[in-house]
């Protein structure tokens, strides 16, 4: 029962750190789509560097790699209706022994998640069942629907032809017959296709090494799932070429084709190979659609709107708060809002300032008038903490501890007052706000620091 439970604990440690992830990298993606391609990449490069490779060559720089994911082979315990499905990851006792080994286990399971899923969307979820060399195209239960629901044959086989397409990239399509080549296997030349609709259009990629100038065009194809019930293997078909677009062309056997790095000294070759890699790690952004990239933009407004008091009463309250919520969204999305009511006539200049702290402010500390010019604009939970700290200087302490119990409920999940006007992005006005010169306390300045020597009052 103790293995269960602590398997139990990290596997929603590891949904709340995937959901976390996903949220902090809303194109991931294309992040991940990069990566696999530099992995697809890495592997032509060993078989084109390898002398002992007679097919995948410089003169023919194409390869269709296996990618392998976890598939589910068997029913489990009579509970599933039929076998079949991606395995993220596995955990057992022995993955959760410690925390060390847990947090290896669960990022393991993360990138082993994350690569099946980009590599399954890339595809339609679309995959192959193989049984005794004969495949069966499986579909999710959504899209074998829609299928069945066109009544035209030709059009629902020009459906399913498009549904079971390779997800596309380059100048050129590959028509590989489904398990046709093996890992590792050149890509004949008839395979080629141009002319074909891309998902991505054509990567160029120019750059010189010691003088040696070179245009590239990247390929790099995902083809449906494979499910091998023969061999216990489970794996997408990967194609990764490089199209030499520059060079000195020349005619050979009536054919024209061009300079390639084969020549090269070995340290230019290598020298090729990581500068493409670096460069094809600079392409996630150009991957993000242009509507996409503009609309990630996330603005912090700051604001006062002036509206007739009887709009701010109890019974109106609402409706106010609403319409000025649906002012702001017309410009975007919306995705933090705070009202908060400002007693104008304290934030005045011509009012005498606070006989506690020294400043002029709100009375729910919302804005604090630091100087003629300066005013603090606070939000979330700032006003709240400044709010506990002005109260123990009204009873007259000195100081309050960062511990104590009602600090600590307002800050929460933010662990203390400085972490709290850090994440919120007000580092600088907690610096003005507050003495942090002694560790483990927080005073508020003003007045009461006239009173402190030099060594005390001094700012962090």
């Amino acid at each position: 029962m103790k293995d269960r439970a602590r398997i139990e604990k990290y596997l929603r440690r590891y949904e709340q750190g995937l959901d976390t992830y996903e949220n902090e990298h809303p194109h991931w993606r294309i992040e991940v789509l990069v990566s696999l391609i530099q992995w697809g990449l890495k592997s032509l490069r060993h078989h084109v560097e390898d002398p002992r490779e007679r097919q995948v060559t410089w003169g023919n720089p194409f390869a269709e790699l296996h990618y392998e994911v976890g598939w589910k082979w068997e029913s489990r315990n009579g509970r599933d209706v039929a076998p079949g499905g991606h395995i993220f990851g596995e955990i057992t006792p022995k993955d959760v022994a410690n925390e060390a080994k847990a947090n290896t286990a669960l990022a393991r399971i993360m990138v082993e998640q994350l690569n099946a899923m980009t590599l399954a969307d890339a595809t339609n979820w679309a995959w192959y069942e193989k049984r005794k060399n004969y495949y069966t195209p499986v579909f999710p239960i959504e899209t074998t629907a829609k299928l069945n629901a066109i009544k035209s044959k030709r059009a629902r086989r020009e459906a399913f032809v498009e549904l079971m397409r390779p997800f596309s990239i380059g100048e050129a399509r590959v028509e590989a017959s489904v398990g046709k080549l093996k890992s590792g296997q050149r890509v004949p030349r008839r395979m080629r296709k141009g002319n074909q609709p891309m998902d991505i259009p054509g990567i160029q990629l120019s750059g010189e090494i010691n003088g040696r100038k070179f245009d590239i065009g990247l390929i790099f194809e995902i083809h449906p799932l494979i499910a091998d019930y023969d061999q216990k293997k489970a794996y997408h078909p990967v194609v990764a070429g490089l199209a030499v677009l520059g060079g000195n062309a020349r005619l050979v056997d009536g054919e024209m084709v061009q300079d390639t790095p084969a020549d090269w000294p070995k340290g230019d070759r290598e020298k090729f190979w990581e500068e493409l890699l670096v460069e094809i790690a600079k392409i996630t952004a150009a991957l993000i659609p242009k509507a996409e990239a503009e609309g990630s933009v996330i603005l912090s407004v700051n604001s006062q709107i002036k509206v007739p008091a009887n709009c701010w009463s109890p019974e109106h309250r609402s409706a106010t708060i609403k319409q000025i919520a649906d002012l702001q969204s017309l410009a975007g999305e919306l995705q933090d809002f705070r009202v908060h009511a400002i007693d104008s006539a304290g934030a005045q200049l011509g009012q005498p300032p606070c006989q506690v702290c020294g400043w002029i402010h709100d009375k729910g500390f919302a804005q604090i008038r630091i100087n003629e010019r300066d005013i603090i604009t606070l939000r979330g939970i700032l006003p709240d903490i400044v709010t506990l700290v002005h109260r123990a200087h009204e009873k007259g302490f000195r100081a309050l501890s960062t511990k104590d119990d009602e600090l600590a409920k307002v800050c929460g999940g933010y662990g203390n007052p400085c972490k709290a006007f850090d994440d919120l992005k007000h580092r600088e006005d907690y610096k003005r706000l507050f003495d942090t010169s002694r560790r483990g306390f927080i005073s508020i300045r003003g007045v009461l620091g006239k009173n402190r020597n030099k060594s005390e009052s001094s700012p962090e």
